[in-house]
């Protein structure tokens, strides 16, 4: 049976809300003032923990960026279509969803989509807001305490969820 949201893909609008969300670095960075992850690109998580000082020197090229950049979003629209199957999401809320699967886990995305098959848009709403915490990391990738609260993820989330705040048309 094919699912509520099959055709759609990501539009132009939700190409540049995620550049905006994610930022572009063309070189490898910390995503986190302190303790964060090393990445590169446009979100794109190279490990946890850290950059080393050889990492930090290191720039990526545009072509690099857009082939994986296309290829999660891709990923994350596969994702968006598999959980939620029973309810046609806006053009908004499918880019806003895309946006939230780029930057979560599996499990974090399930649990933060799924209420959408019901029509309960607050569940969506709710979810996205809870995922705003970040686990500052060691140089080898391990916990380096609790997650913190991000104030940088607070505001993704409001821009994220907006969507699913509308009343249904």
């Amino acid at each position: 049976m094919p699912g509520a949201n099959d055709s759609m893909r990501m539009s132009a609008a939700g190409y540049a809300a995620l550049r905006f969300n994610e930022g572009v670095v063309m070189r490898y960075y910390n995503d986190a003032p302190a303790n964060g992850n090393c990445t590169w690109g446009i979100g794109t998580l190279a490990h946890l923990g850290p950059c080393t000082q050889e990492e930090l020197t290191r720039t990526v090229l545009p072509e690099q960026v857009n082939a994986v950049l296309q290829s999660r979003v891709r990923d994350a629209e596969r994702r968006v279509k598999a959980i939620v199957t029973e309810r046609q999401l806006t053009q908004a809320q499918f880019d806003a969803a895309v946006s939230f699967a780029y930057n979560s886990s599996n499990v974090n995305t399930r649990q933060t989509l799924s209420p959408a098959n019901d029509g309960n848009m607050r569940g969506v709403v709710s979810q996205m807001m809870s995922n705003v915490m970040i686990t500052p990391r060691r140089p080898d990738g391990s916990a380096l305490g609790p997650a913190q609260r991000s104030q940088g993820l607070v505001n993704r989330r409001m821009r994220e969820s907006a969507p699913f705040r509308q009343p249904a048309q």
